[in-house]
């Protein structure tokens, strides 16, 4: 008997919870339908004002960082040919961002406004889009804007993944009438595969997708029969031959840096895959599992956070995968998003790579609600058990994931205003001030140790932060950065062999002892013990923060200058650890 007074009063316990969320979630659907009752445009206009307002307001106060640098110096730097037959191998990346970005740099408009006005020109067009004619709530329409990567991560940062929103929002678009207008929705899915490898990756899903329902209605007779006159096949094979290009494009060379072998990984290949399919809707919605900016790979996962990441994805992988049986899209779900997480698991994924996954499960919810497929009978609706249940989990869930993304669009933009998000601007207006650019100046490069210490591979080419300075000058101001050649005024990513490195420092040598110092190269390697930091003094450190979400990693910015040149720079020293 007491048992089952026990058993009672939990019930009781759950129901009335119960009863709690769903007047909750009924207040919140009562809410959005009276946002949904006003009348006119003016929340919509309103919105694309404040958008646009915002972004240009958050362009002062951002500083571009490497990934932002790079991009603009290839584009400056490299002729076509140079770009489509050679640097796209080593950046692993398709041409279309550089492209995009070279008339501008190439004719020398001003780095920073330039790569903010082309971020908003693309998200702008992409939140009006939204606005006109995303099937979602008013409120979910007004509000998706703002969170977090819709509005800082690839409105803010400028970087390719500004293009991928737009074609993911024009993908969801061109879908409801993929079979009869087959040309729009190919050619959207071609410009997907020019952006980034993921791209290419989910647009080859989605192909898989659309064949199979080709194949599904004809069957193999049908569809060998009649592929000659079915424009959808021979679009299809117009896509196929894009996508090899693609391949063909960014196929890495055998001495491309990304192709070089790394011991010791810290999370193996099954703790990365679980990561991409399970913790990654609940990470870019609600969720911090993941949070610093090193590879999947060698990000630090606690278990503890895994389990959480894991219940909550669970959570948001029923939802989705419920309304995708209503709907029929479950394979529209499940098969373009796996490959995207078994590519990003296999080959490499970092922090910003997390939010295309958000990008496609936005497409696909747009997709589903606008198909026309129900699992009904008789046109009557769908009534069981769980239907309230489930649709309130949805409301809620919903809610939180919007109301999370916001807090960390309000908190990363803070941040940005109040911290150094890079360090490029500030230490290109200090070389200028003190003429420092005048010197022989050598940057920092990569040295890997081992577990000893002992230097287990060296990288003189890979000069990532150093990137950070190169487009606030009109010429390479670095004697070790690609040799000082203003062609190659950007990270180019190549592997150098030992016999390449000892060759690249006699050169060096024959230059002479730099005057300034980057960071801190390894100048005992290069010139034995005639050259010594401590014949240099530290004149300049300022720290930089990378944001993420709500929280930042911490980098350190430091020049150094020669001894004999402080009393020449009017430089005084600085304290170490200041």
């Amino acid at each position: 008997m007491k048992i089952q007074t026990e058993a009672g009063q939990e019930y009781q316990l759950l129901y009335k919870i119960y009863q709690i969320l769903q007047a909750a979630a009924d207040r919140l659907a009562a809410f959005a339908g009276r946002v949904e009752a006003i009348r006119g445009g003016f929340p919509e206009i309103a919105v694309m004002l404040i958008y646009a307002a915002a972004h240009l307001g958050m362009a002062a106060f951002h500083e571009p960082f490497f990934d932002e640098a790079e991009a603009w110096q290839i584009a400056r730097c490299v002729s076509l040919k140079t770009l489509i037959f050679e640097t796209t191998h080593y950046e692993g990346h398709p041409p279309l961002w550089h492209l995009i970005l070279m008339p501008l740099a190439k004719a020398g408009a001003p780095y920073e406004l330039s790569m903010t006005l082309v971020s908003l020109v693309f998200m702008g067009v992409s939140v009006f889009l939204i606005l006109r004619y995303a099937p979602f709530p008013r409120i979910v329409r007004l509000l998706l804007p703002f969170t977090y990567f819709y509005f800082y991560q690839y409105g803010v940062i400028s970087r390719v993944y500004c293009v991928m929103v737009l074609e993911f929002v024009l993908l969801a678009m061109a879908y409801k009438r993929r079979n009869e207008k087959p040309g729009r929705y190919v050619a959207v899915l071609m410009l997907l595969c020019m952006t980034t490898a993921y791209g290419l990756v989910v647009a080859g899903g989605l192909a898989l997708v659309w064949l199979w329902e080709i194949w599904d209605r004809k069957g193999l007779r049908g569809l060998v029969g009649r592929y000659g006159k079915d424009r959808r096949i021979w679009w299809l094979g117009l896509l196929l031959v894009m996508a090899v290009c693609v391949i063909l494009l960014i196929m890495p060379r055998e001495n491309t840096y990304a192709t070089a072998e790394v011991d010791d990984i810290r999370n193996p290949f099954w703790v990365r895959l679980l990561y991409m399919i399970m913790i990654l809707p609940a990470d870019v919605t609600m969720t911090n599992v993941y949070g610093e900016h090193l590879t999947l790979s060698w990000a630090f996962l606690q278990m503890s956070t895994l389990v959480s990441g894991c219940i909550v994805g669970a959570l948001i992988w029923f939802l989705l995968l419920y309304y995708g049986k209503k709907k029929k899209t479950v394979l529209l779900c499940v098969l373009p998003y796996s490959i995207y997480a078994l590519f990003s698991a296999a080959v490499y994924v970092s922090l910003h790579h997390t939010g295309i996954g958000l990008l496609y499960l936005c497409f696909w919810v747009w997709a589903t609600v606008e198909t026309e497929r129900n699992v009904q009978k008789d046109g009557e609706e769908i009534r069981g058990k769980l239907e309230m249940p489930i649709k309130c989990a949805a409301i809620l869930m919903g809610t939180i994931a919007l109301g999370v993304s916001l807090f960390w669009t309000v908190a990363s933009c803070r941040l940005d205003i109040d911290k150094i998000y890079a360090s490029g601007r500030e230490e290109a207006k200090f070389i200028k001030e003190h003429h420092l650019d005048q010197y022989r100046m050598m940057s920092a490069w990569s040295v890997s140790h081992d577990e000893k210490g002992n230097i287990q591979h060296v990288d003189i080419n890979e000069c990532d932060r150093a990137v950070n300075i190169a487009p606030y000058f009109d010429h390479n101001i670095f004697m070790n950065f690609n040799e000082g050649k203003d062609d190659r005024n950007y990270v180019v990513h190549i592997r150098l062999t030992e016999e390449e490195t000892q060759k690249t420092y006699e050169v060096w040598r024959k230059e002479g002892a730099p005057q300034v110092l980057w960071m801190n190269p390894d100048l005992m390697t290069v010139y034995g013990g005639s050259v010594r930091g401590a014949d240099y003094v530290l004149v300049y450190q300022a720290p930089a923060e990378m944001i993420w979400k709500a929280g930042t990693d911490y980098l350190e910015s430091k020049i150094y200058v020669h001894r004999d040149l402080l009393e020449e720079t009017g430089l005084q020293k600085i304290a170490i650890g200041r």
